[in-house]
């Protein structure tokens, strides 16, 4: 066998799965039936400790198998398909496998977390963590509040200087707010370069908002005790979603 075809039989091999010396010694035996150790070891040059190892290994994994002679084992390959029948069965386990997989991927990502924020302070948390969390460009599906519910000016202030870092990332904002806002608070928003307003008829209030995005959902209740609940889930987050999308056909601007 020449070198340069042997050696691109044994890269080969080893793209399959096996060693060189494992590669090495399996192509002289296809080569050289019923061998003994002896012309193994001097014509591959593997030494004796390793020859021995790496036959039993690839008769470990039916490559290789072995008569008992009074001259020692006599050593011959398995045929070729072998490898074929080898790649048909590890086939059939990975079908079997990636069911399993799956479900433990999706078990993972509808797992729920939850938390609550109280207080001016925790709202502020609550806050800052969308912009921190939720990726550059991505969008943040925002059912917002009623006018009334502003009248903290520490609130605006505070807001106003997150909605500019939400700009500097680039997030999209979609926002469904009070018409009655829409002198004011709506006027602001829609100068935003990413932000997107749409408004609810006349008469609609909501002493809450609600900020989703990826799978994540934050309700914020604007009271004398301001609270903030969130939810990590995502088929809730998929729900309430496709809830705002529905809000944002009825929604005019």
């Amino acid at each position: 066998m020449e070198n340069k075809t042997k050696n691109k039989l044994e890269q080969k091999l080893i793209e399959l799965g096996l060693t060189k010396n494992e590669s090495s010694i399996y192509l002289f035996l296809l080569k050289n039936p019923n061998s003994t150790t002896g012309p193994i070891i001097k014509e591959t040059k593997i030494a004796n400790s390793r020859v021995y190892e790496t036959l039993n290994n690839l008769i470990d994994k039916g490559l290789v198998t072995y008569t008992v002679q009074k001259s020692g084992k006599i050593f011959n390959t398995s045929p070729p398909e072998k490898f074929i029948e080898q790649e048909e069965e590890r086939k059939k386990k990975i079908e079997l496998l990636v069911p399993e997989l799956k479900k433990l991927k999706l078990e993972k990502e509808f797992q729920t977390s939850t938390a609550v924020f109280e207080g001016f302070e925790g709202f502020k948390t609550a806050f800052k963590k969308i912009i921190d969390d939720c990726p550059p460009k991505e969008t943040i599906y925002i059912l917002g509040f009623s006018e009334q519910q502003f009248a903290t000016k520490s609130l605006q202030t505070f807001i106003t200087n997150m909605n500019l870092k939400s700009a500097r990332k680039k997030q999209k904002l979609k926002i469904i707010l009070d018409r009655s806002t829409k002198k004011s608070l709506g006027k602001d928003r829609e100068k935003e370069k990413y932000t997107q307003v749409k408004y609810m008829p006349p008469g609609y209030i909501s002493p809450a908002a609600i900020d989703v995005f990826q799978d994540y959902v934050y309700i914020f209740l604007w009271e004398k005790k301001p609270f903030v609940f969130m939810i990590k889930n995502e088929r809730i987050a998929q729900s309430f979603k496709q809830y705002f999308n529905f809000m944002w056909t009825v929604a005019k601007k």
